[in-house]
């Protein structure tokens, strides 16, 4: 399926209202930066916009959107040296429960955010497209061009990394 040039614009900004928010907080998870995931998911949106003529029907539009908000991301980090990103922003605080469960929450959500963005590019990738953003196996396969088992592989060693760093750290607490 191609989409057809007259109506590129149009469909355009339809895939961009359908998709904005799934992009946008993929790319924070995998960055953990805001300003970053706002700089990535512009230029997603280009590379979606200069290559709607390209896209075959072979797979779903989201998964095709998710494959080029992948590798812009990965073009980024080649880029630079993963431990040098910059910081993102806190998660906000959850707005139930009382200020001390909300405190423990947002510490909870900032200290797994930061062992997910620690983790090397090859597991990291998987484990947010999964347990974030609801991935199967083989979409993430064909998002990211390796085999199911690799991913899996990708997924389990990345919950056993997640496992040991956060019992790490209740250990040195």
């Amino acid at each position: 399926m191609r989409f057809p040039l007259s109506s590129t614009a149009l469909r355009f900004e339809d895939l961009v209202n359908d998709h904005k928010d799934m992009v946008f907080n993929l790319l924070y998870r995998l960055t953990g930066d805001y300003h970053l995931s706002q700089d990535l998911f512009q230029e997603t949106f280009i590379k979606v916009y200069r290559n709607m003529n390209t896209f075959q029907s072979r797979s779903k539009p989201s998964t095709w959107i998710y494959s080029i908000a992948v590798n812009v991301f990965r073009d980024h980090s080649r880029k630079r040296h993963p431990w040098l990103q910059a910081e993102g922003e806190s998660t906000p605080a959850i707005d139930e429960g009382n200020p001390e469960t909300q405190l423990i929450r947002s510490l909870e959500k900032e200290e797994i955010q930061k062992r997910i963005k620690d983790l090397r590019e090859s597991i990291r990738i998987p484990l947010v497209l999964y347990y974030i953003e609801g991935l199967t196996v083989q979409q993430i396969s064909e998002v990211t061009g390796r085999s199911p088992s690799d991913i899996k592989v990708s997924l389990h060693r990345a919950r056993k990394k997640l496992r040991q760093g956060l019992e790490n750290e209740k250990r040195l607490s």
